[in-house]
């Protein structure tokens, strides 16, 4: 498991969404896990939920995203990446340690949380994960904290991710109904609405190293 991640999630135009998949399995996520540090990526698109596509990349810290090789892609986009970019709407991107693993593999449905809180919400949702990956047809997920130094982004202080991967969408709503009611997530002291999206996996790609 990397004990840091890169999410990314987005909306691309319809007009724009065949060349996006082309563009982002071929050339971007291939050019990702070939950097040093990164181990893996992930891609869902949703069912339910939004932004309409979501990914993380598994590294082995966060220094694998400050390498000089990473920046050195990052300021010298290719053309077809500069096009592609452009388009992106909702985009959102955060990097961060992973708190917690739970279960043993991945799933073919994902259930994705996005919540912002205290430090409280940290083991309420780490308790979560670990019950919820115990249902029958889950699998195994993970808990991320952003990072703002690493992202560069002041404004994801305090957000966590929590993924959850399962069989069927029907097993992540169950886990979702019972354990992370809205009620709970507030009372654990997240801030606002937590967005809870469900999302089917449509790529896998890891490091040939």
């Amino acid at each position: 498991m990397g004990a840091a991640v890169l999410i990314t999630a987005m909306d691309i135009p319809a007009d724009t969404e065949a060349d996006f998949n082309d563009w982002y399995t071929n050339e971007h996520v291939a050019e990702r896990v070939d950097l040093p540090g990164f181990r893996s990526a992930f891609r869902f698109v949703a069912v339910d939920g939004a932004p309409k596509y979501f990914a993380y990349y598994e590294t082995d810290g966060l220094e694998a995203l400050t390498t000089p090789t990473y920046k050195a892609i990052l300021a010298r986009q290719t053309d077809w990446s500069q096009a592609i970019m452009a388009k992106f709407e909702n985009f959102q991107r955060l990097c961060g340690p992973c708190l917690k693993r739970a279960g043993r593999g991945h799933g073919g449905m994902a259930l994705v949380v996005r919540a912002t809180g205290g430090d409280g919400l940290d083991a309420f949702l780490a308790a979560a994960l670990d019950a919820m990956v115990q249902a029958p047809h889950a699998v195994g997920g993970y808990l991320w904290r952003a990072d703002a130094d690493a992202t560069g982004d002041a404004a994801v202080a305090g957000q966590r991710v929590l993924v959850l991967e399962a069989l069927d969408e029907a097993a992540l709503r169950r886990a979702a109904a019972e354990h992370l009611r809205p009620s709970a997530l507030k009372a654990a002291g997240a801030k606002g609405d937590p967005a809870i999206g469900f999302y089917r996996l449509i790529s896998f790609m890891e490091d040939h190293g």
